[in-house]
Formats: structure tokens, C-alpha cells, sequence
């Protein structure tokens, strides 16, 4: 490995990156940022990479294409490590390859993981809806295992890290019940918890998940961010509502998903999707979010 992979802007945080982790995080966000390109110098001498190029910029990670030393190409992701991400490394190890990408080495508590280079300029995106939600329905066939044991409860991390207003709480008292009681009498799974058509990337002539915020619940509740992500693709005007029943309908199919379920978890996750939205100034999020909770509630 020569010294110009270690000391080149391929180590430079984009500043894009660090304003929004310093934002979000304030003073430990600005810490973590400032330690950044020392731990992915430790990392590549420990893992003994080449970096291929400068990084590219997640919501609260970066990627770098490398090589490791017998030549064989990677993909290095460093993250900031919180309850939704902290279980992302054992998540990957307990799938191993089976519908995510496959994970080679991993610090945990750095938030630091080796993966399998898949080709990040073909996400499920770029595929027709209806190939998209097919392969997504056969891979969450593959990532829904039974082995759940030390992952977080969905339903419960969802509360804790996102706090709904006082607002959204009163609208939510009435539906509230039923969900929980829907939520602890299904069989629960491992979840993705991040699963939508940007998260899938080609891996040869396969397709893999990345990026998963792990934790474990009924099936049902992964199937939600497929109906938020390519939201414009459903048909306009008074087709809008139909169009998000269709998508959800042939989502239930395609994966033996409850109906009931589906259509209660994504009212119940929609209504403080939009809550969420309308408090962090999201208007576009909030439009989506009423018309997934308009879709999904009772005739």
C-alpha cells in the first residue's frame, strides 16, 4: 500500500457531510468528524486497502471503493454509530450474503465495516416498479429470519428515537392499541428497517440490500419505504390513492404478508411519518406521508 492513498483527499470528510453530522449531532458530531481520517488510516493499514477514490457521502456514513492486498475489490463504510445503525455489522453477519451484501470484516463499536463491492450505479431504482417490487419481495423472503435474538423491538425503537409531538399523539390514541396488539401477537422476523429500492444494489447478475437499520417485528412493517420511495411513479390525481393500494396489495401477495397488518402498520407509520415532516420543514415528505396514511385507512 503506498502512503499516497493515506495522506490524499480520498481521506477528506465533504464538508456537505460534516455540516449536516455537526447539525444533527452538535458537539459529539463535531468530534466524530474531526477523528474520521485517523480511524480510516487505522483501518486501511489493519485491513491493509487501497482507497480507489474520494468517499461518497450517505446520510450518516461514507463509503470508499478499495482494494484489499490480494487485489480483490470492497467496499469500506464508516458510520455514525446510534440505535438505529449500532446492530448493522451483526445484522449482515447473520444474513451472510443471503439478499445483503456480504460483510468481510467489521469494528462494531467504530461503526466501521468491509463489505462486498456491489455496483452503486445500478440500484432497483433504474428497474421497472414492477421488477423492482419483485425482487424486493424475494429479498425480504431471504433477510426475514427467524434469528431475531438481540435485536430491538421494532415498534419500541421506533417510539424511542423518534418522539411523535404531543399533537400526534393524541391522533394516534385511538390506533395506537391496535397496532400494539397486531405488533406482539404476529411471529416476528429480522428486519431490514431501511428497506426501499435505493437500498438495493446489484451484486453480478443478483441483486443485495444495503444499509439496513436492523431490529425485529412482524414482516409486515419492512413493507412500508417501498411505498414512500418512487412515490412519484404512482398515477396522478384521483389514481394516487388507488396506485399506493395496488403497490401495497401486490407487496402482500408477493410475500405472504398479512393484509390487515400491512395496511395498519402503514397508516400507523405514515401518520408520524407526517408529523415528523411538518416538525423538521419536510413538505414533500409530508405530502407523501398523508397520502400513504389517506390510502391505507378504513372505507
Amino acid at each position: 500500500m503506498t502512503s499516497e492513498f493515506l495522506t490524499s483527499e480520498f481521506l477528506t470528510v465533504p464538508s456537505g457531510f460534516a455540516a449536516r453530522t455537526v447539525q444533527r449531532e452538535q458537539a459529539a458530531g463535531l468530534e466524530w468528524v474531526g477523528r474520521l481520517p485517523d480511524l480510516v488510516r487505522r483501518l486501511l493499514h489493519e485491513w491493509q486497502l487501497t482507497l480507489a477514490g474520494p468517499p461518497v457521502a450517505g446520510n450518516v456514513g461514507l463509503v470508499w471503493e478499495a482494494r484489499r492486498r490480494d487485489g480483490a475489490p470492497c467496499m469500506l463504510k464508516v458510520g455514525w454509530l446510534d440505535a438505529e445503525t449500532r446492530n448493522e455489522a451483526e445484522a449482515l453477519r447473520r444474513w451472510d450474503g443471503q439478499g445483503a451484501a456480504r460483510l468481510i470484516e467489521s469494528y462494531p463499536d467504530a461503526g466501521a465495516l468491509l463489505l462486498e463491492r456491489l455496483d452503486a450505479g445500478t440500484s432497483l431504482t433504474a428497474a421497472p416498479i414492477g421488477t423492482a417490487v419483485d425482487v424486493a419481495a424475494e429479498l425480504l423472503d431471504l433477510l426475514h429470519v427467524p434469528e431475531w435474538s438481540g435485536f430491538d423491538d421494532a415498534l419500541e425503537l421506533e417510539s424511542r428515537v423518534h418522539a411523535p409531538s404531543a399533537a400526534c399523539q393524541e391522533h394516534l390514541r385511538e390506533l395506537r392499541p391496535a397496532v400494539e396488539q397486531a405488533f406482539r401477537n404476529a411471529p416476528h422476523v429480522l428486519l431490514h428497517g431501511d428497506f426501499h429500492y435505493e437500498n438495493v444494489l446489484r451484486s453480478g447478475p443478483a441483486w443485495r440490500a444495503i444499509d439496513p437499520k436492523p431490529s425485529h417485528g412482524p414482516g409486515e412493517w419492512d413493507l412500508v419505504p417501498l411505498l414512500r420511495n418512487r412515490f412519484t411513479e404512482y398515477p396522478v390525481g384521483s389514481g394516487l390513492l388507488p396506485g399506493i393500494r395496488d403497490r401495497l396489495d401486490t407487496l402482500v401477495a408477493a410475500t405472504g404478508s398479512d393484509r390487515g397488518r400491512a395496511y395498519l402498520f402503514a397508516r400507523y407509520r405514515a401518520v408520524r411519518d407526517a408529523d415528523y415532516a411538518r416538525r423538521t420543514g419536510d413538505a414533500g415528505f409530508e405530502e407523501v406521508a398523508f397520502a400513504i396514511a389517506e390510502a391505507t385507512s378504513p372505507p
